[in-house]
């Protein structure tokens, strides 16, 4: 996985003009380009497979093991969000990132209504009649019970997040990063429930996000809050084992002498 970007400090170097560091202000396109097809790919195996948890836990594992390395494989507006609150990223990497796993959500979208011209219709074994193959819809709110979803994205996202956040700090192997993030979202996924995307990118191309109040606050405001509340806790979580692992190892050390 990769690791999280350092702002470059200038603190103790002095000089009668300060030099332009222009790496702070620029992206590089392959970053981009690397969340922009993981975002893709995730989203096309969400569409073909209508969502099935099983089948995206070995398609995300298999995504993040491509681009983890390249981009640290965000593939998701909300974890993006919670990364840069955390300054685990800047705003314009973060903003960088947004824009393209919209694209790639949306170009998986048209990509897929492309090929459904060539799929086969649905065919009624009674009738025998033939209706045309539809892209899969993420499943509706339930009317006057919004806020179940809305809460179920909360808590699906963050236990993503935290998925995510410790697959991002923890010094370890590709595929063990993968199958952590992988196995983040499977969980999330199932314990949402039917109506859970966690992933405001993905919501638009499963035509789950509206320009109404509602579809806004479960699949946009929800996802950002989870991830935030999930990336926190890890934080807040890391920083504790880690000082007190510290104070172990000083007990230890002082006790040897």
């Amino acid at each position: 996985m990769a690791t999280a970007e350092t702002p470059a400090s200038n603190a103790g170097i002095e000089q009668s003009a300060p030099q332009p560091n222009n790496r702070k202000f620029s992206i590089p396109v392959g970053v981009l380009v690397a969340e922009l097809v993981g975002t893709f790919m995730l989203t096309a195996t969400i569409i073909a497979t209508s969502g099935q948890p099983l089948y995206v836990f070995f398609a995300i594992a298999a995504i993040v093991a491509i681009v983890g390395g390249l981009s640290g494989a965000h593939l998701n507006p909300a974890i993006t969000f919670g990364a840069w609150i955390t300054r685990r990223i800047t705003v314009l990497r973060a903003l960088g990132y947004i824009l393209a796993q919209f694209a790639g959500a949306m170009l998986a979208f048209v990509t897929l209504n492309a090929l459904l011209g060539g799929a086969p219709g649905n065919v009624n074994p009674y009738t025998g009649q033939s209706t045309p193959a539809e892209l899969f819809k993420a499943a509706p709110l339930v009317e006057n019970k919004q806020w179940f979803a809305f809460f179920a994205e909360i808590l699906g996202t963050s236990i993503l997040a935290f998925a995510v956040a410790r697959a991002l700090h923890e010094k370890t192997d590709r595929f063990t990063g993968a199958f952590s993030v992988a196995g983040g979202l499977f969980i999330g996924l199932v314990i949402a429930g039917s109506t859970a995307v966690l992933n405001p990118a993905v919501a638009v191309a499963v035509q789950a996000l509206k320009f109404e109040t509602w579809p806004i606050a479960v699949y946009v405001l929800a996802p950002v809050i989870g991830a935030a509340i999930g990336f926190l806790i890890y934080k807040l979580v890391c920083n504790d084992v880690e000082k007190s692992n510290t104070e172990a190892d000083a007990v230890a050390t002082k006790a040897a002498m």
